[in-house]
């Protein structure tokens, strides 16, 4: 199935199945639109369309969209599309947008592309806190740490998981996203007040995969800190671009990555389908 892509979706789905992220039933064909789904871990189940290309034809578009979710019997599914600063998917990716929205896709929420460049200052970490790697501590309490974190977020799919799902559900796939991210094992750490946690970092091999601060800190600048911390590891390992996302409507975090030294590279829309 995965010939049935062109290069470089191939070799891309490929990689992805040897790391148990796709699989071949999870990819669809029909004339000239094509699709596959990709789940964030081995063993997780697909949660985003992935390498989806309508063709020129809409209507064909959505109608794969819909036997694929039909098939694999998928209750929710994401969609993302990524453009430029000022660019528009109703206008830049207008046979994308209308084949997602005829199959039932609504956008929902538009995120901040944000990247940091080797030749940027590192920002500098105030000393605050202190740093143990997540893996090393009980994962009960980081759970507990996920969930707390999950309270009164402002990031859009954290209040969706935890609407629909709970936090507790949400944290737990939160948790298992993140040990199962490409990083260095003491890279995912705890920020800690004392013996308090105040909130957690984690750096994968290319960008700050999550942060948050827990609701009885927040308001006190300890994302920059976190962010620092994140920031710095990467620059330390030789990374030359560090990317990162959030909401827009996520003014603090936002406005933490820009004074990290982070700038906008793009606009993310992200769509979602949940079965009626």
């Amino acid at each position: 199935m995965f010939d049935e892509f062109p290069e470089p979706a191939r070799s891309q789905l490929a990689a992805a199945f040897d790391e148990g992220r796709t699989r071949p039933e999870w990819c669809f064909v029909e004339g000239q639109a094509r699709l596959a789904f990709w789940a964030p871990f081995a063993g997780a189940d697909p949660v985003i369309v992935w390498q989806f290309d309508p063709g020129p034809d809409p209507a064909a578009g959505a109608a794969l969209l819909r036997r694929s979710l039909r098939e694999t019997g998928l209750d929710k599914m994401m969609h993302d599309i990524s453009l430029k600063p000022g660019l528009t998917p109703l206008v830049d990716r207008a046979v994308e947008h209308e084949a997602l929205t005829a199959a039932g896709f609504v956008m929902e929420v538009e995120r901040l592309m944000l990247e940091w460049a080797a030749g940027t200052d590192v920002p500098q970490e105030p000393g605050r806190l202190t740093y143990r790697p997540a893996r090393q501590m009980d994962p009960a309490e980081v759970l507990d740490l996920l969930m707390r974190i999950s309270v009164g977020s402002l990031d859009h799919d954290t209040q969706v998981e935890v609407a629909t799902a709970g936090a507790e559900r949400e944290a737990r796939w939160m948790y298992d996203d993140l040990v199962n991210r490409r990083a260095k094992p003491d890279w995912f750490v705890v920020g800690h007040l004392g013996e308090s946690p105040v909130g957690l970092v984690a750096p994968d091999d290319h960008s700050i995969a999550y942060i948050g601060v827990v609701p009885e800190q927040r308001g006190r600048g300890y994302v920059h800190d976190l962010l620092a911390h994140g920031t710095r590891t990467l620059a330390e390992a030789g990374l030359q671009r560090i990317a990162a996302g959030t909401d827009v409507g996520n003014t603090p975090t936002a406005n933490a990555f820009l004074r990290a030294g982070y700038s906008e590279v793009g606009r993310l829309f992200r769509y979602y389908w949940r079965a009626s």
